[in-house]
């Protein structure tokens, strides 16, 4: 079988996945997960690597990590080599621990990140024995769950200082003290209701993003492109501010200012709010400010306008030439 393709740049984002060896359990108690975490941790420190999110599940693990050194095959080789030969001394055996290489899928932060994270804490109820119980038992074994970042992102007391939560939780907002029950309400939801498959939608097998962002990478592998033009990367700033958005979005659709930002806009407004959000360096709770909103709206509106995208190919067109006009006025500005 050929190898993944790895795609690496500086700040890119990654969702990587790992199973055991003929789906043997790379855990054989709990001294052996404390093991994977402490190696994982240190392994971070020493490649630079951000971690984002984790769940370790028996046979398998999920992670979102950053790499700010374009160093992801680095650090997972050293990782994945020195848990194997820790677990290998510590239970007397010898030999491959994990399935093959690792899978690494490349993450398009906005608005994969955030969807992701939920997807990857939901694991440890997302198994047959789980299927018919209630949303509050569920919850219940999920804020408890000890192997994930989960119980981090809404208790503020059960914070590791090596997980960079802020990376999520920027998406709602910069109160500090407002971080667990957004993130709460926000995986409430995914409890209640049944979830798309986030990587339903990878594309060529190793990128979850827009066409755009896949359009990007596909030109950085063919040397189109200089890697300071992904807008993954940390170097390229979101130049754009939300008054040089509105009137682009405005003139597209051929409507004046206001209407975008008057409730009466729906459809134009859910819009403005989604390429504020892509093409500027503000948060949702930055956004709702200049839409007399809160956080939460525009976080509601910019889902309504997805699941529009998905059923209208019409409007997605659209949305897609309004977008390919506020990237080129942004690379214009770098």
């Amino acid at each position: 079988m050929a190898r993944q393709l790895r795609v690496e740049f500086p700040g890119a984002l990654y969702h990587v996945f790992s199973r055991g060896n003929e789906r043997n359990p790379i855990f054989k108690n709990d001294s052996d997960r404390h093991l994977f975490i402490e190696t994982l941790k240190a392994s971070a420190e020493l490649a630079g690597v951000d971690i984002i999110a984790y769940v370790l599940m028996d046979n398998h693990y999920h992670m979102i990590i950053e790499t700010p050194n374009s160093n992801l095959s680095h650090f997972m080789k050293h990782f994945g080599l020195t848990y194997t030969v820790r677990f290998n001394k510590r239970h007397g055996r010898s030999g491959h621990l994990f399935q093959g290489r690792f899978k690494a899928i490349l993450i398009e932060e906005d608005p994969y990140l955030m969807v992701l994270s939920r997807y990857i804490h939901l694991n440890p109820i997302r198994t047959e024995g789980w299927v018919d119980k209630r949303v509050g038992e569920k919850w219940r074994y999920l804020k408890n769950y000890p192997w994930s970042t989960l119980p981090g992102y809404i208790d503020k007391r059960k914070r590791a200082n090596w997980i960079r939560y802020e990376k999520v939780m920027n998406s709602f907002g910069k109160d500090e003290r407002s971080f667990g029950g957004p993130y709460k309400g926000f995986m409430m939801e995914g409890l209640k209701s049944t979830l798309s498959n986030p990587f339903d939608e990878i594309k060529s097998q190793i990128v979850l993003g827009s066409d755009g962002f896949v359009e990007r990478i596909r030109s950085y592998l063919h040397g189109g492109s200089k890697v300071r033009e992904l807008p993954a990367l940390r170097s390229l700033k979101k130049v754009l501010t939300i008054e040089e958005v509105l009137p682009e979005v405005a003139n597209h659709f051929h409507v004046e200012r206001e209407r975008l930002i008057s409730k009466g806009g729906k459809e134009l407004r859910q819009i403005a709010m989604e390429m504020a959000y892509r093409h500027t360096g503000c948060n949702q709770e930055e956004i709702g400010k200049a839409f007399g909103v809160d956080y939460s709206t525009v976080s509601q509106n910019r889902r309504r306008l997805g699941l529009r995208l998905k059923e209208d190919r019409k409007l997605l067109e659209s949305f897609k030439r309004v977008s390919d006009k506020l990237i080129n006025l942004s690379n214009q500005k770098i």
